[in-house]
């Protein structure tokens, strides 16, 4: 049982995000109506930066390449 433990709860993806929501719920004297606010914003950043990322990614790969006539080096303007 021990090691099921350690294997499944030992690791920095589970570890790591249960230490910050700790230390935000002492940060907030353990208000749950500010945690639940303050998770909520930092989630819809996270997927605000994703969404928008991907769309910056698919923009860019759509551009021509363009090549520098001296250097025949990809120029990324």
């Amino acid at each position: 049982m021990k090691a099921l433990i350690e294997r499944q709860l030992y690791r920095p993806a589970v570890v790591l995000p249960l230490l910050v929501l700790m230390r935000l719920m002492v940060t907030l004297d353990f208000n749950l109506m500010q945690v639940t606010f303050v998770v909520v914003m930092k989630s819809s950043q996270y997927i605000f930066q994703v969404v928008f990322r991907h769309r910056h990614d698919r923009d860019d790969a759509q551009k021509p390449q363009q090549v520098h006539a001296m250097h025949e080096k990809t120029c990324h303007c």
